[in-house]
């Protein structure tokens, strides 16, 4: 089995409370040999990002700017700088 992991991009977001977090997003994806099911013969790859905190707290994204920590806690997206755009 064959699995291979990218890491895509980091997203800074904070809490109501002004906490901040540092989000990193991963691609992983099992190679066709896997166990895994594959949906269908469109997509050669069965993938899943993956987003965590720095120290390793899995998050869920709720939309496009907004995730979920596993004490239920809300962060919101923060702007990138205007040198990134």
């Amino acid at each position: 089995m064959t699995i291979s992991t990218r890491r895509l991009s980091d997203v800074l977001a904070s809490t109501e409370s002004g906490r901040l977090y540092r989000i990193e997003v991963f691609l992983r994806a099992e190679e066709p040999g896997a166990a895994a099911v594959q949906p269908d013969a469109a997509r050669p790859y069965a993938a899943r990002y993956i987003h965590r905190t720095t120290e390793g707290e899995l998050v869920l994204p709720l939309d496009r700017n907004r995730y979920r920590l596993k004490s239920g806690e809300v962060l919101t997206a923060l702007a990138p700088p205007l040198s990134d755009l």
